[in-house]
């Protein structure tokens, strides 16, 4: 390579290896947090609530620890995607922005820089009817045309488990989707929720029809409560 010593390219050689290690131990460490978060979670579930104190005792494990593994396991996040962010401590950090918005709040989610940088953008907000379930909406105002998509039914929040213990959350699922944009990459800003009554009502409108063309200026997915 161009102005680069011979002693520098073979030094390059030794580093490659020593960082694939690394990487492969950081995965493995990854992995292994998830699986003891689900574990945890499984036995939260069989625990009587007397006993769970004991039963971390002889698991070797602390309180707080176990209370980040289970948070971790319940987000329902791969892997690749706690890596992406920058590993467990940053998936943590992550988690906390990420959280649900209470009633009277909603969570708006966009690339970092937005609105500035003209990138989509998603709205969840709880919807009023139906308590812990929630109104998605993800807008590209700044495309031709702009589009908008919103869920025609509310989402419910939280996680699932799944018969192999693994947690999928649907909302998110749907948001990551939708959104398209990394989640190390993700700002997110909880606001009042009037504020999107207020100037944002449109985002959750009714979804009008597809053009003749195929476009749509609203695109609406129609999921269960």
């Amino acid at each position: 390579m161009k102005n680069i010593s011979k002693e520098l390219m073979e030094l390059a050689e030794h580093i490659r290896p020593a960082r694939e290690a690394f990487a492969e131990a950081d995965k493995r460490r990854i992995e292994s947090a998830l699986e003891a978060g689900r574990l945890l979670c499984q036995a939260k579930d069989d625990c009587p609530h007397q006993q769970w104190l004991a039963f971390l005792t002889l698991a070797g494990i602390y309180e707080q620890q176990a209370r980040e593994l289970m948070q971790l396991a319940r987000a329902g996040l791969t892997a690749h995607v706690v890596s992406e962010i920058g590993g467990i401590d940053a998936a943590l950090a992550y988690l906390v922005k990420a959280r649900l918005p209470e009633p009277g709040e909603c969570l708006t989610v966009g690339r970092i820089g937005w609105p500035e940088k003209n990138t989509p953008f998603a709205i969840i907000k709880p919807n009023a009817a139906h308590p812990g379930y929630y109104d998605v909406a993800i807008a590209d105002m700044w495309a031709n045309p702009a589009t908008v998509f919103s869920s025609t039914k509310p989402l419910k929040g939280g996680s699932l488990r799944l018969a192999d213990g693994s947690f999928f959350d649907n909302l998110w699922h749907i948001v990551d989707r939708e959104l398209e944009v990394p989640h190390s990459q993700r700002e997110f800003q909880m606001m009042p929720a009037d504020l999107v009554s207020r100037d944002g009502a449109f985002l959750f409108a009714k979804p009008t029809a597809a053009a003749s063309d195929g476009s749509k200026t609203n695109r609406a997915a129609n999921y269960a409560l």
